[in-house]
């Protein structure tokens, strides 16, 4: 019998049952597919030794005016910047933060998991969560707490002595939802003055006049829909703003304006502001039942692994929900929290755009930035630690537990079904000289509903030739990689010959 390639093609498919995507992968944990081959995520480092005060929910990273890196943190209790490899609790005085968002009172977890009547247990545990918004104005910070209304500044060194803490933005409204920085020169306050339809903007190259007069084009705006506005992204020339029902557009028109808005796509609501990713190409979110799109429309993204995200996603928790870009592996990253009573993300699903692959795993992050400002995407996890992603071996990361990279397939047929098969050797792919370390095992089956038998684990030896013995009609196959090296797994073929019937 000739060699049978039985590698799936790249991709975990996760929707339906394991047998309607039989010869696809369908699980998977620190794994990613690129340019078709399987591999190992990268590891992680602590970029900080010790814990910051809460959980990091937002971060934002830039260059001063002398070239030094800023690094924006918010938590759920304070505000801290990396800069000049010094941390600094710039949090503003009087600052209102996230501590007392719980899910307390009635109707907080599913029917039958505490008393009817009883006051909640668990607290501290958010359900409306706080978004941070952060922008810079030249080599200033500027950022925005949902929760506290107010739009702050923060000097770094180079401007002069470096703020010790955040301060008012003078003459800015209060009870904001969101701020960002036009490519104008205007301060946009989203949600402003506490009106969740209004859109306003301070006057060009002037963050402290936003009264609009005749002699200079401070000004506001209302969304046309009935939503409320949440959050507004740069993309391209214009600001998206995103609300509670879909997106607007806003363009500049110049005099008298100033500022346009026209919808954009409805029936597209982000699931958290946090899960909205720019990319410099398109936006990315993800939606309440669906991932979404916007390259000048809104379009939906088919998703292999819809199922795994929705099908777990615990909708109380939905607004932890976050997105990152990872632009040196074109991809999107998702995390999600999963399960009854988990409000923080613990599952994630990575989109490689490119490709057109998706990839799932577990792993406890809150937020996420691209590489850009700093050499490595950055991201935080629930404890308040911030890591630098894509920078270590797997080995070397912080609270990796006992985690390793793998990937299993859905069930692969050995042959027409007839004959058992009998596999007398196991050849990878030429191309992966990395292989050294590399297991691959086998749960193998006489009939879809039958007992499986396990088989292996077998090694893959470096000389192509890796001896295996088993016999089935078709087998589910899981490869698992080294966490202290990197690898990368192609087509896989074995060496099979045709037993008789029973």
């Amino acid at each position: 019998m000739a060699l049978l390639p039985v590698t799936p093609p790249a991709g975990i498919v996760k929707n339906g049952t394991d047998y309607a995507n039989k010869g696809r992968w369908v699980d998977g944990n620190l794994v990613r597919f690129e340019n078709g081959y399987l591999k190992p995520i990268g590891g992680w480092s602590k970029l900080k030794t010790t814990a910051l005060d809460g959980e990091p929910i937002g971060m934002y990273a830039y260059k001063d005016n002398l070239g030094a890196s800023v690094l924006a943190v918010g938590t759920r209790q304070k505000v801290y910047v990396l800069y000049d490899n010094t941390w600094t609790d710039i949090t503003p005085s009087g600052f209102v933060n996230d501590a007392s968002n719980d899910p307390l009172g009635y109707g907080a977890y599913h029917y039958n998991v505490e008393d009817y009547g009883d006051a909640r247990s668990q607290s501290g545990l958010p359900l409306a969560s706080g978004h941070f918004s952060f922008d810079n104005w030249g080599e200033d910070l500027i950022f925005c707490f949902s929760g506290d209304g107010k739009i702050y500044k923060w000097r770094p060194v180079s401007g002069g002595t470096a703020d010790t803490i955040g301060t008012v933005v003078t003459n800015a409204p209060t009870g904001c939802q969101a701020v960002l920085v036009t490519n104008e020169r205007h301060l946009v306050a989203i949600g402003s003055g506490g009106d969740p339809r209004r859109i306003a903007w301070s006057d060009r190259e002037d963050r402290n006049t936003w009264t609009s007069k005749a002699t200079n084009t401070a000004g506001d705006v209302q969304i046309p829909t009935g939503g409320r506005a949440l959050l507004g992204v740069k993309y391209q020339n214009d600001v998206i703003i995103f609300s509670d029902t879909g997106i607007d557009r806003m363009s500049y028109v110049g005099s008298p304006f100033v500022y346009g808005i026209t919808a954009a796509g409805a029936n597209c609501k982000a699931v958290s502001r946090r899960s909205v990713v720019q990319t410099g190409n398109f936006l990315a979110w993800m939606g309440e039942n669906s991932f979404f799109v916007y390259d000048g429309v809104v379009r939906e993204i088919p998703c292999d692994v819809h199922d795994f995200v929705y099908d777990q996603l615990n909708v109380p928790g939905r607004k932890a929900c976050w997105g990152g870009h990872n632009s040196n592996f074109n991809e999107i990253w998702w995390g999600f929290p999963s399960g009854d009573g988990v409000y923080k993300p613990n599952k994630y699903v990575i989109w490689n755009y490119l490709e057109n692959t998706w990839s799932i795993g577990s792993l406890d992050r809150g937020c996420w930035i691209d590489q850009g400002a700093f050499d490595y995407p950055i991201a935080g996890d629930s404890l308040g630690f911030i890591y630098e992603h894509e920078s270590t071996t797997l080995s070397n990361s912080p609270n990796l537990n006992s985690d390793v990279p793998f990937c299993t397939s859905g069930p692969i047929e050995l042959g027409n079904g007839d004959n058992y098969v009998q596999c007398n050797q196991i050849i990878p792919d030429e191309e992966a000289n990395t292989l050294p370390g590399v297991t691959i095992s086998f749960k193998g089956k006489f009939t879809p509903l039958g007992s499986e038998t396990d088989f292996g684990s077998f090694t893959f030896e470096n000389d192509g030739y890796t001896d295996a013995r088993f016999t089935a009609r078709q087998v589910q196959m899981t490869v698992t990689g080294s966490t202290t090296q990197d690898f990368q797994v192609g087509n896989i073929r074995l060496n099979l010959r045709t037993r008789g019937r029973r």
